[in-house]
């Protein structure tokens, strides 16, 4: 096998989440569904769970307000990522949603060298069923600088 097709299958194989998107409340199953379109490089249908205005900060407090932002931001530290959901706690706030989400990232680094493991949290505010802002947090840059 050539390191070509081995990144090929790590990318092809399926995520394991700890839960069902079935067992989460209605701000969880969002923020599911907007993760997963995300994931899939499904920009457009993603950014129509924003909220006009809705911010997403990530770490090196980088904010974007178009899904198809971050990716090309990103392109210099990897080639793709995807999350491995741990666990999603959500609960009401006086007038919206709050939604973490814990996991790892698994992915490839931009030299094509795969990862896995790597932590991350994203804290979501959801109002009228829509995004109104995203905070991300995770080791991406320290994993990055420890290679």
């Amino acid at each position: 096998m050539n390191a070509k097709h081995d990144a090929e299958l790590f990318r092809a194989q399926p995520v394991v989440h700890a839960m069902t998107r079935e067992s989460l409340g209605e701000g969880g199953r969002l923020a599911w569904d907007f993760l997963h379109l995300f994931a899939e490089r499904r920009y457009a249908e993603a950014n129509a769970f924003l909220a006009p205005g809705c911010v997403m900060l990530f770490p090196g407090n980088m904010a974007f307000t178009d899904c198809t932002e971050l990716p090309k931001r990103a392109s210099t530290i990897y080639q793709w990522v995807k999350k491995v959901f741990e666990r999603v706690d959500e609960f009401q706030a006086a007038d919206a949603t709050v939604v973490y989400n814990y996991g790892t990232l698994r992915g490839q680094w931009a030299d094509g060298e795969p990862f896995e493991g790597i932590r991350y949290i994203d804290r979501f505010l959801i109002k009228g069923g829509r995004i109104v802002d995203q905070k991300v947090w995770n080791d991406l840059a320290v994993m990055a600088a420890r290679r």
